[in-house]
């Protein structure tokens, strides 16, 4: 800062000038108080945000529609040693009795005995299959024509069995070890060969392991059901529980107690219940007013946040409409207390998850909470939606235009009832939704058509190029092979059928298909509303005022579509369910009341800001000028100290004078 403190007249020229603004100096300090004060004031709202944010993680924890906390199953095996199961959340609770007679085997056959690992063997090729999976073949030449590399071979080229060397001690040799990957009677591993040599290996004596199937006896009874199963992990015996097979014993009876697990809808709920306390809890830190310090909280007075409180606690204390058997949360031992926050009472709230209470059950407790929709139609499910979806008061209508459909070619040609596959056509290429196969192999062999549509099923459901892409094989009334895709849509596709098997199978490579999306829109009140098409899912369109993200699931055909609506599906939302749309609406980085408030404080702030910097620009001003001012009294002084000086100077000069004249 310039200073011209005592040049002069020795005042504290700075001091009086920083005394003179000092009321400037007042309204940049208020100015700046008010906007810190702003600052805390959106700092707490940016805080309920953080509230609301992880209170939404906890409902979305409840509201989940698929793999929810409600569905979770445990599934409990009286002998884990002999049977360990697995339930998913489809599962069914109930008791089942099992006996294990039987264990899946794989198969294993071994060659002759040769005097040595590294024993020579002839040249030429071998071929091996398990089952009816591809078949793969083996050269044997001078660089591995030995019982160890033909073992090495088989394990750098085989897929669907191994090789190993062992030594049989009773006749004091070497044979090699073929063990399928895959067990199962339908896995068993044949062999041919084409070498020539002294020493080739005959896998023709006796297996050294059986392929057997699984044995399971579900039940005791007369009417008790015997299945076998190629594999030890069986599916579908007890619909949407797995079971793993570890040992039989037909002696030995399994009990296996499928039953809902309550502990993580438990362990959601109480989340739930702290993470909302603890939003409510904030807000009222954010708005109190402590008498005893005479100090307020940033937000006290402020509407819009006295506004979430009570809209956010109006949702948990209302009752649900419709005729559910739970509409309040009271019902679950979850109520407010009257200092606004929820309790749980444990004991209430383990009887309802565990079905201690009479006509209530897991389901009514998830439709307490998440969003429901129920389908007119049993073949139009309702999948899912989002906080843009309304809940009907009434019902949305369903209009399907087109059904899915599915690819599906049919040869061209009819086939023979004996068909003969042999080296000159056993290969064949396909594209099956939009993916080309590898080069694929049937196995050699005389076949009915049926036969032959099995094991063609087989081979292309077992290629690695497809992956989960499959295909469904049936027989026309006119003896053509019929492939249908297993995916729907306009992703679904089959063409291109090309190779040496291609006319033995009747097809000449120029039949093709495509699936078709789902189409059709909802109507609501009348009006229709948008929607699009994957698969067999339909999407309610994102700018729809009413369905929204609405997803439902038609599995209908064409030939079940009728004129008019196909259906109603009626959307209702639970308590979390609501809390999580009202959130969602608070937030929304459009529209949302938390975005408002932000943007109202960054505005007032930035209004501060201009007025801070009007007033240092005045301020500015009026210091030069007083500067300026002051500068100029010193000048003034100095010049009139300067007059002083000759005065005094000439007056003594003067006296001196005229003491001389006296003298």
């Amino acid at each position: 800062m310039f200073s011209i403190d005592g040049i002069v007249s020795g005042f504290e020229t700075s001091s009086i000038i920083e005394s003179l603004l000092g009321f400037q100096q007042t309204q940049i300090d208020n100015l700046s108080s008010r906007k810190a004060s702003i600052a805390t004031q959106q700092s707490s709202v940016k805080g309920i945000e953080a509230q609301l944010l992880t209170l939404q993680a906890s409902l979305s924890q409840l509201n989940r529609l698929k793999a929810s906390v409600f569905d979770l199953r445990t599934a409990a095996s009286s002998h884990e040693d002999m049977l360990v199961a697995d339930a998913d959340s489809a599962a069914n609770p109930g008791t089942f009795r099992l006996t294990i007679d039987s264990l899946a085997a794989a198969h294993q056959i071994a060659s002759q005995g040769f005097d040595s690992s590294s024993a020579v063997l002839g040249s030429g090729q071998l071929t091996f299959q398990v089952g009816n999976r591809s078949e793969f073949t083996v050269t044997l030449d001078p660089s591995n024509n030995t019982l160890a590399g033909l073992a090495s071979t088989i394990n750098e080229q085989a897929e669907d069995l191994s090789a190993s060397i062992v030594f049989d001690a009773s006749s004091d040799s070497y044979r090699l070890l073929l063990t399928s990957k895959h067990t199962g009677l339908s896995n068993q591993i044949s062999v041919s060969s084409e070498l020539t040599g002294d020493q080739t290996p005959d896998f023709s004596g006796p297996a050294v392991e059986e392929a057997a199937d699984a044995v399971v006896r579900l039940g005791s009874g007369p009417g008790a059901i015997t299945a076998s199963y190629e594999s030890n992990r069986i599916e579908g015996l007890i619909e949407d529980v797995t079971l793993d097979l570890r040992s039989a014993d037909p002696n030995t009876t399994i009990t296996v107690e499928i039953a809902a697990d309550t502990s993580v809808a438990n362990e959601a709920i109480r989340a739930f219940v702290d993470d909302f306390n603890s939003v409510i809890e904030f807000i009222d830190q954010q708005t109190r007013f402590n008498p005893e310090t005479n100090q307020a909280s940033p937000l006290l007075g402020n509407r819009s946040i006295s506004t979430i409180k009570t809209q956010l606690l109006s949702i948990v204390s209302d009752t649900l409409s419709g005729d559910q058997r739970l509409s309040r949360l009271g019902q679950i031992g979850v109520d407010l207390n009257t200092s606004g926050r929820l309790v749980v009472d444990s004991e209430r709230l383990e009887q309802v998850l565990t079905g201690q209470v009479e006509g209530v059950d897991i389901d009514d407790v998830r439709k307490l909470f998440g969003l429901n929709g129920t389908s007119s139609n049993a073949g139009i499910e309702f999948l899912t939606a989002s906080a843009r979806t309304q809940s009907s008061f009434g019902s949305y209508q369903i209009e399907i235009t087109q059904a899915a459909e599915r690819a599906s070619i049919s040869g061209s040609n009819s086939l023979t009832p004996s068909v003969t596959i042999d080296d000159s056509n056993n290969l064949f290429q396909l594209t099956l939704d939009g993916i080309v196969s590898e080069e694929l192999r049937l196995s050699n062999g005389t076949y009915t058509v049926e036969e032959l549509a099995k094991h063609l099923e087989g081979v292309i459901n077992n290629a690695s190029s497809l992956n989960v892409h499959n295909v469904l094989i049936s027989v026309t009334a006119d003896n053509r092979l019929r492939l249908t895709s297993e995916a729907y849509g306009a992703n679904s596709s089959i063409s291109s059928i090309s190779g040496s098997a291609s006319s033995v199978l009747g097809f000449t490579g120029n039949e093709q298909d495509n699936g078709q999306d789902v189409a059709g829109y909802f109507v609501v009140d009348g009006v229709e509303e948008p929607a699009k098409g994957s698969g067999r899912i339909l999407i309610g369109r994102s700018e729809n005022e009413n369905t929204a993200d609405l997803q439902v699931v038609v599995k209908l055909d064409s030939t079940q579509l009728v004129d008019g609506p196909d259906g109603e599906i009626s959307l209702t939302r639970g308590i979390t369910s609501q809390l999580d749309t009202f959130t969602s609406q608070l937030m929304n980085s459009e529209f949302g009341l938390l975005k408002s408030l932000n943007q109202d404080f960054q505005t007032r702030m930035d209004s501060v800001d201009v007025s801070i910097r009007r007033v240092e620009d005045i301020t500015a001003a009026k210091r030069e000028a007083l500067i300026a001012e002051f500068t100029a009294l010193e000048s003034i002084i100095s010049e009139l100290q300067n007059t002083s000086a000759f005065v005094t100077s000439q007056l003594s000069s003067l006296s001196a004078f005229r003491s001389n004249n006296r003298n």
